[in-house]
């Protein structure tokens, strides 16, 4: 029983997060919707809101036994990699930095 019970935990990371990118530079935040989809072993995927242009996830990981996760964000369609997102979740929430074409800190935080 334990084990069946085990094998059906939660998914930490599949599901709707929104929260903002606070750039460094005084800008005003950027609120964002991400749509992201763990594979339960490392990868990461998904789809992102609220840039002028849409777009993906480009490369992602993610460690359930520490709660690092990396994102690699870029425009859909293009190979190009803009921001990378660095942090880790805890209980439903994701903190870090992000650096590339701006830098800052982020907040994300999961629906239920």
């Amino acid at each position: 029983m334990f084990a069946q019970s085990r094998g059906a935990t939660r998914d930490p990371l599949t599901g709707t997060w929104t929260g903002e990118l606070v750039p460094e530079n005084g800008s005003d935040p950027i609120s964002i919707t991400m749509e992201l989809k763990f594979d339960r072993k490392r990868e990461v995927s998904g789809t992102f809101s609220g840039f002028p242009s849409p777009g993906e996830v480009k490369a992602g990981t993610f460690d359930p036994k520490t709660g690092a996760l990396r994102l690699e964000l870029g425009k859909q369609g293009e190979s190009a990699v803009l921001l990378i997102l660095e942090g880790t979740i805890i209980k439903g929430t994701a903190t870090g930095r992000f650096t590339g074409e701006r830098t800052g800190e982020f907040k994300l935080t999961k629906k239920p």
